[in-house]
Parts: C-alpha cells; structure tokens; sequence
C-alpha cells in the first residue's frame, strides 16, 4: 500500500493502529478522523483509512459500530445554539454551507457551532473539536461539551481571536472555563456592532 514517513502501511498495519486508538481512548466503535488525530497528533493514518475503502469499510471489518455521524450531530448542535440565543432575546439566522460560520445573531454576530464527545487519552478525559483554522472567520466560538451519555456537560462562547488553534482540547480544568456560559459577550459584540451603525 506505500510508504509514509518510512512506514509501510498495509491492512495488518491500519488494523493494529485503529485497535490502538481505539484502546488508547477507551471506546468502544470505530474512531473518527478527530478521535484518530487527537492520539496521532497527523493524518497519515485517516489518510490510509480513505484510500483503502474509508470508514465505513473499516467499521464492518473490525466489527466496530459507527458513531452517530459528526455532522448529523454538529447540525443537532446548530438547531440547540439558534434555540438557546433565541430564548436570550437574540433573533438568529442559520448559514448555509458556502459560509465560514454557522449563525448570524442580530444580522451582525458570526458565531461557529462546535461539540465534542469526552475522549480518553492514557487516563486522562478531555473533549476536542476542530476548529479546522488558525484564524477564526467568526466573531465568537460556541462549544458543546457533552457527558457519556449524550448531554451538554459545558457550554463554551469563545471569542475568535481567543482561539487560534486549530484543534482545541478541553479538559476538567481548562484556561477555556472563563468562558462558560458567557452570554454577556453577545451582548458587547451586539452593542459594538449597534456602535459602528
């Protein structure tokens, strides 16, 4: 199948590394790109995943389940952020996918959705999301942390300028929990914008 970085990866070898992450992290269905890359800290193992039949036909080979879909749960996500500014008297708008960002509250605020399950990396839990971006194309992050089984643990509104990376970890003590449940950033991004008019 090749060499990468003087490896050469063949179905025995994809094998053995999804089993490791899969250990590593503690779960118990066949990791996602950001599962992988979050042990790896590269993508030649998502990469040799896609170009030997892709996820799904690795999930039915090691007879790992799929997890609900990234996106399926990302837009879940989008439709409980628009539900949660709405009951803070903001009016919100969804963006199609040509955007940068996923809402636009008060026609001015750019905000990009995020949610992450909890990982396990060798004991220790944390949850990561990617923000895919050095430098945001948003004027605020907001981040759904969930528990095990599925609930929102924590909610994040990170300014943009805040968060230049473009994979964030979370942990249970994190330089990111100023920012929890920060409604009032909304509010000063709507009064800067209401300024500028």
């Amino acid at each position: 199948m090749g060499y990468t970085n003087g490896i050469r990866w063949d179905d025995d070898l994809i094998k053995s590394e999804i089993m490791r992450i899969v250990t590593t992290l503690g779960i118990n269905y066949m990791p996602s790109r950001i599962d992988i890359v979050s042990v790896t800290n590269n993508d030649a193992l998502t990469n040799k995943i896609a170009k030997s039949g892709g996820f799904n036909h690795w999930a039915e080979k090691l007879k790992l389940d799929l997890k609900i879909s990234d996106t399926s749960l990302g837009q879940n996500y989008e439709l409980k952020a628009i539900e949660l500014i709405e009951s803070k008297g903001f009016k919100v708008k969804r963006m199609t996918t040509k955007y940068p960002f996923d809402l636009l509250v008060n026609d001015n605020i750019s905000i990009d959705v995020k949610v992450a399950r909890p990982t396990y990396t060798c004991g220790n839990r944390s949850h990561i999301c990617a923000t895919a971006k050095k430098y945001a194309t948003c004027d605020l992050y907001m981040i759904f942390t969930l528990t095990e089984d599925g609930e929102i643990e924590r909610m994040f509104l990170i300014p943009g300028n805040d968060l230049k990376v473009v994979t964030i970890g979370i942990g249970h003590k994190s330089k990111y929990d100023q920012y929890i449940n920060r409604w009032d950033l909304i509010e000063k991004y709507d009064a800067f914008y209401k300024q500028l008019g």
